[in-house]
């Protein structure tokens, strides 16, 4: 009971100093009220835990309720992100899926795989592009499922810097090997 008298003890000051607290660490990236309603909430949980006996008698209750609404802030913050995301996405006009007219495996992938020098890479990443998984491959052309991921490994990275300007930024390799003479 002493860890509960040590709460409500703690209560006004914790209110008075948390919303400010959570407010200056969040960059101002949350309102006012809704610093409070973290505060609020934080306090609620630890008190949720105290009553039923989850908190230890020499927990420090002023590091443990900062500890809770800084992650209650963090948690408001990310969904905060995903919603802004959500409502970004809606202002981009989704292409229609029933326009054939641009199918980037046939316009784009297809003329690369075909423009690579014949070999087994070219090969492996044909069959790949036509659906065929590794042990498929592997049963096609005769050779070992390790051997198939190697060379569809380098012929993805040939296809990745001859189509590279086509590939959107999030999902462009960071830096780029150079090529060895063979």
């Amino acid at each position: 009971m002493e860890l509960g008298k040590r709460l409500l003890d703690y209560y006004d000051t914790f209110m008075a100093e948390e919303p400010r607290f959570l407010r200056s660490m969040g960059n101002g990236q949350l309102s006012e009220q809704a610093c409070e309603d973290v505060a609020q909430e934080a306090f609620m949980r630890v008190a949720r835990k105290v009553t039923a006996a989850q908190l230890g008698p020499g927990v420090k209750i002023g590091a443990y309720l900062r500890t809770t609404s800084w992650n209650l802030a963090v948690d408001t913050l990310r969904a905060q992100k995903r919603t802004d995301l959500v409502d970004d996405t809606a202002l981009v006009t989704a292409p229609d899926p029933r326009c054939e007219d641009v199918d980037p495996l046939k316009e784009l992938v297809r003329p690369a795989i075909e423009a690579m020098p014949v070999s087994r890479r070219r090969t492996v990443v044909e069959l790949q592009s036509q659906g065929l998984d590794d042990a498929q491959i592997s049963a096609t052309l005769g050779i070992a499922p390790d051997r198939i991921h190697r060379d569809r490994y380098a012929a993805v990275s040939e296809l990745r810097s001859e189509l590279g300007e086509f590939i959107r930024d999030g999902h462009r390799k960071k830096t780029q090997r150079a090529k060895r003479d063979r």
